[in-house]
């Protein structure tokens, strides 16, 4: 399992777009420049990332943008395990334990907490290695799967046809993350970067990006 990724944390976005530098910052004055350089560990939108990469990036590509989806997402499978967790507490008020032999709930609160404990990190896990990555010269869409299983697709900047974005509803709307979908001319004709953070901006990162290529 290559070392993927060791950036960001989640932080406000401002709606206004980023101006993206002819080159990769090098000191720590054009760094403080740029909105959105960190290289803290949880960031879900990180601008030129530090100590971030990825097994198929070629030596001069640059990585602009590293993307995972909102923090928000993960309230699903947080709130799931917190009401997992309850589960023996809950079995134990009923009674039932006390009708089964000596050993037996210990046992399966052991286990109850084992499959609780291997769904919560399967979310979060699931989160923080499904990733997308925009560099200076393609887009890079990372699918994890689990700890031996992936799916690595990329298409040229070049090769981009169209971008849009979507948001909708009062919470997409309220923590300002949507869907960007990419058509392009490669041999993967779309590629969706789902629930990302400011994906207005997003899409002008890569529109920018296009017609720096064009030129």
């Amino acid at each position: 399992m290559p070392d993927l990724f060791v950036s960001p944390d989640e932080k406000d976005f401002p709606s206004s777009p980023p101006v993206i530098p002819d080159k990769v910052p090098s000191t720590e004055a054009e760094k403080i420049e740029i909105q959105d350089h960190n290289h803290r560990l949880f960031s879900s939108f990180c601008l030129y990332p530090d100590d971030v990469d990825f097994e198929t990036r070629e030596d001069k590509e640059k990585i602009v943008l590293l993307l995972r989806q909102h923090p928000i997402v993960n309230l699903k499978w947080i709130l799931g395990t917190i009401l997992l967790l309850t589960g023996p507490t809950l079995i134990s008020a009923f009674g039932i334990f006390s009708l089964l032999p000596t050993g037996f709930p210990l046992i399966i609160s052991l286990a109850w907490y084992l499959i609780t404990s291997a769904y919560a990190i399967e979310g979060f896990l699931n989160w923080y290695f499904n990733v997308y990555f925009i560099t200076t010269q393609r887009v890079v869409d990372v699918d994890f799967y689990n700890l031996i299983d992936k799916r690595v697709s990329d298409a040229e900047i070049d090769k981009i046809q169209d971008v849009s974005y979507m948001t909708g509803g009062v919470i997409r709307t309220m923590f300002n993350y949507g869907d960007v979908t990419i058509q392009t001319a490669a041999e993967v004709p779309e590629f969706h970067f789902n629930g990302v953070p400011s994906p207005e901006r997003v899409t002008k990162i890569l529109d920018e990006l296009r017609m720096k290529i064009k030129k």
